[in-house]
């Protein structure tokens, strides 16, 4: 038995037509949106800023700490130091408990501009966010002149916070 080639495409045409005719479709869309603000978050916890052991405190000893953060892209920000835990007037200082070793913390390599929080301290870091962490460098001294005589031995520290405004 044999069907003919234009009957065979007939009837593939007329059901095509047909299933369309039952089964119609009809669309529509959606949009997909997203509102971003400006922010920033100070996101790996920040380095420990360590002298190292010294002997006696008749020349500048230097240490770095890293601050990283993470801001969006273009938006400006500003980095802030507190006095630490042991400030006396405008020094900031470490202790063993008793006695005190004043330290200054800078914005730049060269220790020029102090770095504070726009009060007592010296000003703010300011920066501008790139959309991705960003590692800031804190540039501490202890200086001879601040220290008049060496303390007794001991470890010394201090605690400083640094607070993230954009």
């Amino acid at each position: 038995m044999t069907i003919d080639r234009n009957y065979l495409f007939g009837i593939m045409a007329a059901t095509l037509i047909w299933s369309n005719t039952l089964f119609a479709q009809t669309t529509d869309t959606f949009d997909v949106t997203i509102t971003i603000e400006d922010s920033c978050e100070l996101t790996t916890p920040a380095t420990d800023m360590g002298f190292g052991t010294v002997q006696l405190l008749n020349t500048d000893y230097t240490a770095t700490s890293t601050v990283s953060v993470t801001c969006t892209t273009d938006a400006a920000y500003d980095l802030a130091l507190d006095e630490g835990e042991n400030q006396s007037a405008t020094t900031r200082r470490m202790t063993d408990g008793t006695d005190f070793v004043s330290y200054r913390l800078y914005n730049d390599a060269g220790h020029t501009t102090l770095w504070g929080d726009d009060t007592t301290f010296g000003s703010v870091n300011a920066g501008t966010g790139s959309g991705v962490e960003q590692d800031v460098t804190v540039y501490g001294r202890v200086e001879a002149a601040d220290n008049a005589t060496t303390p007794p031995a001991g470890n010394y520290s201090d605690t400083v916070t640094v607070t993230v405004t954009f």
